[in-house]
């Protein structure tokens, strides 16, 4: 069952402060520690996380597909996951990327999906699509989204 969104912000209150004591002193807040304690023990689990990343792989075998676990800047185990696409010189290109993050916080998840466009090598436009996923990628987003649930029993935001 999914939190709801005062459980969640609950949950977020005990690693993210509301006030900004600590904001300009040295020493880390208690929830600060309190988060890094959490990812200390969460790592623990990052085989599991990275299994799931060879299962998603091995069902998109065209498409490159990378873990984006950064500790310590977000409460999550990332996955990545990029089409293969063609390149059209001397044209704007798309790329698209397909998100999943499951939430090291509570047993959620989200999928969602990135859009770029480059000319040459410059970034022109980015947009996030976190709805509904456009219709060429929601096969990618449904499979992201249902080994998530398989493996780990959490339901999307």
């Amino acid at each position: 069952m999914t939190p709801s969104g005062e459980e969640l912000l609950a949950i977020a209150r005990l690693y993210w402060g509301a006030d900004e004591i600590y904001r300009f002193r040295q020493e880390p807040s208690p929830e600060d520690l309190r988060f890094k304690a959490l990812w200390k023990e969460k790592r623990k689990e990052f085989g599991r996380w990275v299994h799931l990343i060879h299962e998603i792989r091995a069902a998109l075998p065209n498409f490159d597909v990378w873990d984006y676990t950064p500790p310590g800047a977000n409460p999550s185990f990332g996955v990545l996951v990029y089409p293969p696409q063609e390149e059209i010189l001397h044209r704007p290109q798309l790329t698209w990327t397909v998100c999943g993050y499951l939430s090291i916080l509570a047993p959620v998840y989200n999928v969602h999906c990135v859009r770029r466009e480059f000319l040459g090598k410059h970034l022109r436009i980015s947009k996030v699509f976190l709805g509904l996923a456009p219709l060429e990628l929601r096969g990618i987003a449904k499979l992201i989204a249902e080994r998530i649930e398989a493996n780990y029993g959490a339901t999307a935001l």
